[in-house]
């Protein structure tokens, strides 16, 4: 192996400098590497169209959130520019915002009571972001803690809540105070708006309108200062213009200009600021979301309705368009293994042999959630109690074949935790869905590669229901009660051939934070990286197709690199080059 890489690097390597130095200032990227997102990178898919508040910021920029999607539109360059816990928001799902102009700070509520207070350039941009957590990690309040809505008073934001209103000091970005308990004779009150006139503030509750005269004399923390109001004029309800996109209007905002914004809970985001309405949401899925999952060779999602993944868009479908989700695995033998509620089955077509496998001692859990076949012909079996392997036989249904259960750190594997999914990557390795996480293991479940939760990753939520991944680019979706995200994972299926190697990002620009990729590589392809001088700078294996090279770690300088590619048999090989810019 070692004189056969030696033979290629002699007589390849001169060649492909000569051609990398002058192509070096005119390589771009291949349309795939435009399309991927880099290896061990995260981007977000919500539903931008189930819009449900909108905000106009400065002059050109119109903030919108939806069910689990937060998004800006910029006016001037007419581009809809997500926005999520990539961009250091603490969550996701956002009951309210709302942006104070002369403090230049756009309050953004989430539904656990938890605050971002973003702070907003001139231009409209969104800059740093302080959290204050304090309604979300107290055990004071049992009730619904999302805020309704939010109105501006001097310095102070005021929120109203289910519990009461809360009063935030938005130039020492704390609780000022709350209010709980103002209703008649003391009693609980959900807020649901607020009013001000010049020396009162009014607040419409599930107890009725109530009033208090705002001054600094008045405690409005005790219930005998606030009086029941009527006045039908204090709260109204906003007035929708008619149109064909309009169909569920929830938030009206006007801009300087006098045009129409509104969040719309079907179309998105509408405007009348070019003529007619439109709808300027950015792409993402539409609709509830209740599996994803990988089938011919395109990621779907399926729900009331469904969407489907395709040169990195997403288009909606019709529930009679999209594809059933079919769990079955086939062995080798060509036995069908199927989850029939709490039992898993397996049968043979040819012969009509049946075999169950249940909870009685047989398997940690219970209930089966999920099974997948690996690389090495084993049948991984998520419980509501861990992970069992059954491995299957010619002879399985005349023999006594029975689980087992893997063990990683002298522990039954993920005992004592509910495994929603397992699926198996393009280097045999476990990605498993739990109620508390997602983790990645080696491909004999004796090592964690990765253990992503909701307070160290990007995750909408700690319990993930569903994984798919895309064979061909090593991307996985994974699933939340509150929404879609994926993650560009450093494996692949591998290639027959080297004929659709590529390596990205080439060059290699100074602003680049992440790994660089080689793809498209049969299995176990060894990966040797030189210096124009031949000194080996970095070595390892394709896990599966894809191969990584963390270019921080190894800090790699300003240089071009050859990239050899090897198969593991030594019968084909593949030499690229690469320009590093620091």
């Amino acid at each position: 192996m070692k004189r056969r890489f030696k033979d290629i690097a002699l007589s390849k390597i001169n060649k492909a400098l000569f051609q990398l130095k002058q192509c070096l200032f005119f390589i771009a990227f291949t349309s795939q590497a435009f399309a991927q997102i880099p290896t061990n990178s995260w981007r977000t898919h919500a539903d931008y169209f189930n819009t449900k508040g909108v905000e106009v910021v400065e002059k050109n920029k119109v903030y919108c959130f939806s069910k689990n999607g937060f998004f800006y539109f910029d006016k001037t360059t007419k581009q809809s520019f997500t926005l999520s816990k990539l961009n250091d928001l603490s969550e996701t799902n956002i009951s309210q915002i709302r942006y104070n102009s002369d403090l230049k700070t756009l309050v953004i509520a989430y539904e656990t009571g938890n605050l971002d207070l973003m702070s907003i350039t001139s231009e409209g941009l969104p800059d740093k972001i302080q959290n204050i957590d304090f309604i979300k990690k107290t055990d004071a309040i049992q009730d619904s803690k999302a805020i309704n809505q939010i109105e501006f008073r001097g310095d102070f934001a005021y929120l109203a809540a289910d519990f009461g209103l809360v009063v935030l000091d938005l130039k020492k970005n704390e609780i000022k105070e709350t209010y709980q308990n103002i209703g008649k004779n003391g009693t609980k009150v959900a807020v649901k708006q607020i009013a001000f006139s010049s020396d009162s503030i009014f607040v419409n509750t599930s107890g009725g309108i109530l009033g208090a005269k705002f001054s600094p004399t008045t405690n409005l923390q005790f219930y005998g200062n606030w009086n029941l109001v009527i006045n039908n004029k204090l709260f109204k309800s906003q007035i929708f213009p008619k149109d064909n996109l309009i169909v569920f209007p929830n938030e009206l905002e006007t801009d300087t200009e006098g045009k129409t914004w509104i969040a719309d809970g079907e179309n998105g985001l509408l405007s009348n600021f070019s003529g007619s309405f439109k709808t300027y949401s950015p792409n993402g899925v539409k609709g509830d979301i209740f599996s994803v999952f990988y089938q011919n060779q395109t990621i779907y999602t399926s729900g009331i309705a469904g969407n489907t993944f395709v040169d990195n868009l997403w288009t909606s479908l019709t529930i009679n368009q999209t594809p059933s989700n079919n769990t079955d695995v086939i062995d080798q033998y060509g036995y069908r293994w199927q989850l029939t509620g709490q039992i898993l089955k397996v049968t043979d077509p040819t012969s009509n042999r049946t075999r169950f496998y249940g909870s009685t001692f047989e398997l940690p859990g219970n209930y089966i959630n999920t099974i997948s076949l690996d690389h090495d012909n084993l049948l991984w079996v998520g419980t509501n109690n861990g992970v069992a392997i059954i491995i299957p036989s010619r002879d399985i249904f005349t023999n006594n074949i029975k689980p087992y259960t893997p063990f990683f750190q002298t522990r039954r594997l993920l005992l004592q935790e509910v495994v929603n999914k397992i699926v198996i990557d393009g280097g045999n390795r476990k990605w498993i869905a739990t109620q508390n996480g997602l983790n990645l293991f080696s491909a004999s479940a004796d090592e964690q590669i990765l253990n992503f939760t909701e307070e160290n990753s990007p995750l909408p939520s700690k319990n993930v229901i569903d994984l798919a991944i895309d064979s061909t680019s090593g991307e996985i979706f994974v699933l939340t009660p509150n929404g879609l995200i994926s993650y560009r994972t450093d494996s692949s299926e591998p290639s027959e051939d080297f004929n659709s190697v590529k390596i990205f990002p080439n060059p290699v620009r100074p602003d680049f934070q992440g790994v660089l990729t080689v793809s498209g590589l049969r299995e176990n392809t060894a990966i040797k990286i030189t210096d124009t001088a031949g000194r080996l700078i970095y070595e390892t294996k394709s896990n599966g197709g894809t191969a990584s090279w963390d270019l921080q770690n190894h800090r790699a300088t300003t240089a071009i690199y050859m990239v050899f590619c090897i198969a593991q048999d030594g019968s084909e090989s593949f030499v690229g080059k690469v320009a590093v810019l620091k």
